[in-house]
């Protein structure tokens, strides 16, 4: 029997982004810290969290979110910030790093993960610990991670993400179930458009989370190298490239429209397709439209998500399995010597 996109374990992790959703939002929090800021810690899905919900707040009048992927916390974070540690796996490094650094300075933690080390550190030194949904994938468990982190936020009073993600949840699964549908066909004409092109994912700047999903999960569930970037910035740099550079056509850029932008940034952007197009350069426009940003940063992300899984199937490549990163030659410059490590 020839195997199906569908019979991919993957599959079932993203098309149950929605299901996820509805029991974080239902599921029971333990007492959490109060304060006017916070700070969000984690790297590539857990980030992404973070990405969305700080996307969120700031197109309303949520307070600011930081969301931080590294390992270092940001100098103006003190004893009055709640840093929000949020790592799957429990075991990401990074995320294990600014927990240390964030109880040295003093600050309130709260952990969202499923267990590891995070948790062992958290339940030791009495913080607040949001034990999420094993089993799964940590790109596949993003709506776990998205609605536990909007609950968390909510309660703070940070900015009302939780709310907002109840009242979009209907039309979530709606758009949903329009896309998997065997009539529709837009993820599987969007997926071979991108097979043999290296993929740009393009947003608006108040969507930027919803292109940095695509890019990932292209590299990760298709195992293929792909970038992203966002309008109008795109307008003042990236332009002249696409342009101008003979191998551009290596590419496909993706455009995620926001129909609702207003006229000025939607003429902008129509403005840089119209240049695009000019040179002759096919291009790949997703257009959206949502009652708010969240809204419309999810259904964008639940089309990339099945978009790579597409993709993942036309190049005979399991989404699931982990590659493993091989030890390679880089170099590095320190002091202006070049050193091989």
């Amino acid at each position: 029997m020839k195997e199906k996109v569908s019979d991919s374990e993957m599959y079932k992790q993203v098309n149950d982004l929605p299901v996820q959703i509805k029991e974080a939002l239902n599921a029971p929090l333990p007492p959490l810290p109060v304060s006017k800021t916070v700070c969000v810690c984690g790297m590539g899905a857990s980030a992404l969290a973070g990405e969305v919900v700080s996307d969120y707040a700031d197109s309303t009048t949520g307070s600011p979110i930081t969301v931080v992927r590294g390992i270092e916390l940001p100098g103006w974070v003190g004893h009055e910030t709640v840093v929000v540690c949020v790592s799957y796996s429990g075991n990401t490094k990074e995320v294990l790093m600014v927990y240390d650094e964030a109880r040295s300075r003093g600050c309130p933690v709260v952990c969202i993960t499923v267990g590891g080390e995070l948790m062992q550190k958290c339940i030791s030194h009495r913080q607040v610990l949001i034990q999420v949904p094993g089993g799964l994938q940590s790109r596949g468990a993003f709506g776990y991670l998205l609605g536990y982190l909007s609950r968390v936020l909510e309660r703070m009073k940070i900015c009302d993400a939780a709310t907002a993600l109840k009242n979009i949840l209907p039309e979530l699964k709606r758009h949903r179930d329009r896309l998997v549908s065997e009539e529709n066909t837009l993820v599987e004409d969007i997926a071979k458009a991108l097979l043999h092109k290296i993929p740009v994912i393009y947003s608006l700047a108040n969507m930027r989370s919803s292109a940095i999903r695509w890019k990932t999960q292209i590299n990760e569930n298709s195992k293929f190298i792909s970038f992203c970037g966002s309008l109008p910035e795109f307008n003042h740099n990236e332009i002249v490239g696409w342009t101008n550079d003979e191998n551009n056509r290596m590419f496909m850029p993706v455009i995620l429209y926001d129909d609702d932008a207003s006229d000025i940034i939607r003429c902008m952007t129509d403005t840089s397709i119209g240049i695009l197009r000019d040179k002759k350069l096919k291009i790949i426009l997703y257009h959206v439209k949502g009652s708010c940003n969240l809204e419309k940063n999810l259904k964008c992300i639940i089309v990339g998500d099945f978009v790579s899984l597409q993709l993942a199937h036309l190049r005979k490549t399991d989404p699931v399995a982990d590659v493993p990163v091989e030890e390679v030659n880089s170099l590095v410059i320190v002091d202006g010597d070049e050193q091989l490590v």
